[in-house]
């Protein structure tokens, strides 16, 4: 029986996935590469969660104060770096080799440039960011927020350059080199993060630095990637500083709404952090321990919202929209499944995850009663919620997926969240409560636009346009 389980499975994925652009083969290798990959990130982004842990609740504490703040940054330049990875991925549906060259190029000088100008101003006003949000906290956990808001600043330069190329090389379904950058970069952190924390005894500027000389070691391994190793479009360096009109613009049309949804989605989460910064130290840790678990637990899936991305997008480049559909909903009927096995596999093991974050008897409790919260919802809500934006991004429809966005977060997650963590008294629980609203609220809108055919047509209108 097994066997003949095995094979209608395999059939079935092949009926669902198999199509004149890719085969189910080719979908299941590069899946379970960006699966290795994504756990790779999350694993140790676990390992630094949990040594900076071991300083005390104070710096793991302050490390998810100013946490919202460094994201909100990183992500414009994040945005530019996803915008100009659907350009190549488009470009790459037809074939146009000369189009590659010049977004990989383009789009990597423009995420530098701008991580440049964000660091500065992060750092000069770090300080008073960290002062103005939080003036009630403790003086050590304003000390500890500062040192680490600069420090990963710097660190934002490098990484800018790495995080263009390695979106780049996902978009071309280069995912076996991606994942060579990862373990690069991820290890190097690891191993320095060890050095500096548990061996030099640094605390939060052990951190800080690991990130520094991990990210720039990363960067010199992406440019040597797609310059020497794996240069199979006739990549130069001139490409990284020639900029061409409509490519430009392609990439600023596709990353700038996704930029500023960005940077809205995080001044909400700022919002909320200020909101939860009136709880106990001991609740912001058990938060953000809970928040990480969380990102472990979503990495299946979110390797399939990865892999949509790529195959959508060339798939939108080669005109085949009907395919982009097809493909699009056959992947979060999937995603639906993969996050449920998800799941069931590592809620058992949630005893064990906790022991390695050190958490506390008193923060225990709280974490697992929220991520029980999450784990219903989860399976029912988050691939729809999350996988159709990725499918309305790469045909251009970025403004009605940043609309949605802002306003479900916005609704869910500021005001209800508020409520029912501050004014009903439910403490942390009750912004998890309203993370699972702000889920459904996604869900629903993104779907309803994926049954029209509207989205099907703006990025074809923005070109012609």
């Amino acid at each position: 029986m097994k066997g003949e389980d095995m094979h209608f499975l395999q059939q079935k994925m092949n009926d669902l996935l198999t199509t004149e652009q890719f085969t189910y083969k080719e979908l299941r290798s590069m899946y379970l590469t960006l699966l290795l990959d994504q756990f790779f990130i999350m694993i140790i982004g676990m390992v630094s969660t949990a040594l900076v842990s071991s300083v005390g609740e104070a710096a793991i504490a302050a490390v998810s104060m100013v946490g919202t703040v460094n994201g909100m940054v990183s992500l414009v330049f994040t945005s530019m770096a996803t915008g100009g990875a659907i350009v190549v991925a488009r470009a790459k549906g037809r074939n146009d080799y000369s189009e590659i060259r010049k977004a990989i190029g383009e789009v990597t000088g423009i995420c530098g440039v701008v991580a440049v100008v964000l660091s500065l101003v992060l750092i000069a006003a770090s300080e008073w960011i960290v002062r103005a949000l939080y003036p009630n906290v403790e003086p050590i956990l304003v000390e500890y927020a500062v040192t680490y808001m600069r420090m990963m600043a710097v660190s934002f330069i490098p990484f800018s350059v790495f995080n263009a190329i390695f979106n780049i090389l996902r978009s071309l379904g280069s995912i076996r080199q991606s994942l060579i950058l990862t373990v690069v970069i991820n290890l190097i952190h690891m191993l320095l993060s060890l050095l500096f924390i548990n061996g030099m005894h640094m605390g939060v500027e052990g951190s800080g630095l690991s990130y520094i000389l991990a990210r720039a070691i990363g960067m010199v391994a992406a440019l040597l990637m797609v310059l020497r190793f794996n240069n199979d479009y006739g990549l130069h360096f001139r490409d990284f500083i020639r900029f061409s009109p409509s490519t430009t613009r392609e990439i600023f049309s596709l990353g700038m709404p996704l930029a500023v949804e960005s940077v809205l989605l995080q001044g909400g989460m700022l919002l909320v952090q200020i909101y939860l910064a009136r709880l106990t130290t001991t609740e912001l840790a058990a938060h953000a321990v809970a928040n990480s678990i969380l990102g472990v637990l979503v990495v299946p899936c979110t390797s399939v919202v990865t892999l949509s991305g790529t195959v959508c997008g060339q798939c939108y480049g080669a005109g085949k929209w009907k395919l982009t559909r097809r493909y699009s909903i056959n992947m979060i009927r999937i995603g639906r499944i993969i996050t449920l096995i998800s799941v069931l596999i590592f809620y058992p093991l949630l005893p064990l995850l906790l022991q390695f974050y050190h958490a506390s008897p008193e923060g225990t409790p709280i974490i697992m009663t929220v991520l029980r919260i999450a784990m219903v919802c989860l399976p029912i809500l988050w691939c729809d919620s999350s996988l159709p934006a990725m499918t309305l991004r790469v045909a251009g429809d970025s403004i009605y997926t940043g609309i949605v966005s802002v306003a479900a977060l916005a609704l869910a997650r500021c005001v209800l969240g508020y409520l029912l963590t501050i004014t009903f008294h439910m403490g942390v629980p009750g912004v998890w409560v309203a993370m699972c609203v702000e889920w459904l609220g996604r869900a629903v809108a993104l779907r309803m636009r994926m049954r029209g055919t509207t989205w099907l047509h703006v990025g074809k209108q923005k070109k012609e346009a």
